[in-house]
């Protein structure tokens, strides 16, 4: 289902997301934090949701940005990275907000966001894709 573009999506990459071209993809490619914002922009465009985009190593800051946004967005995606195991107060806002949210993972533990959807594939291109439009469905 195409949704609109009224629908707004917070994008938040976590702790490490900015380092991301430091790491090598598997063919030898990289993959770098800005490629991936431009994939999720395209794939956003297509099943019409607009994005705002936010990196921070911060948890208080992406709990600042979600509060002020709470009433500006109808879904979050996030990528926790380490907040997976420690983000106690992303978790409390998270379910204060009710607002839908899914992460994506690379293989972090998600010992502290339980219950949250959670997408985990190798691929951070396909992870990604399938979370937008999971959060398509829920808006």
């Amino acid at each position: 289902m195409i949704k609109t573009a009224k629908h707004k999506i917070l994008v938040i990459h976590g702790p490490n997301m900015n380092l991301l071209g430091l790491r090598t993809k598997g063919d030898g490619g990289r993959i770098t934090l800005d490629k991936l914002n431009r994939h999720l922009r395209k794939i956003a465009r297509k099943i019409g949701l607009s994005l705002t985009i936010i990196q921070t190593n911060d948890e208080s800051r992406a709990v600042n940005h979600l509060q002020r946004q709470r009433k500006k967005i109808n879904g979050i995606l996030l990528y926790p990275g380490p907040w997976q195991k420690s983000g106690y107060v992303i978790k409390e806002t998270l379910e204060i907000l009710s607002v839908p949210c899914i992460t994506v993972s690379q293989g972090e533990k998600k010992e502290v966001l339980k219950g949250i959807k959670n997408i985990e594939e190798a691929n951070i291109y396909k992870s990604s894709e399938k979370a937008l439009t999971k959060l398509a469905e829920l808006i």
